[in-house]
């Protein structure tokens, strides 16, 4: 096993007993994210979407980490994404950006 293949190893190891301590067994959490994604796939904008979706991880980490503040913060983050998304939209669309 080549050394970059062990460290990966190692590291997938450690991060996957984290999650597992913080969140629980990932099939339980990955059950409730697939409801709130349900709702999400509605959305028409597969780029609003997809942090729509991000956004619903977030959400079930924080029912079972509610003082996780990096989750508070990404799912601010991806927020903010989306402004950005509809900020671009409206810019493509200006005329006055088009002469």
């Amino acid at each position: 096993m080549g050394k970059h293949t062990k460290k990966f190893n190692a590291a997938i190891k450690t991060i996957t007993a984290e999650r597992g301590r913080d969140y629980g067994h990932p099939a339980s959490t990955f059950d409730n994210i697939a409801v709130l994604q349900l709702v999400v796939k509605r959305c028409p904008d597969p780029r609003i979407r997809h942090a729509l979706e991000m956004i619903c991880v977030k959400m079930i980490r924080l029912t079972v980490r509610p003082d996780h503040l990096d989750s508070i913060i990404d799912i601010a983050g991806y927020a903010k994404t989306m402004a950005e998304i509809l900020d671009h939209d409206d810019d493509d669309n200006d005329p006055k950006e088009a002469v």
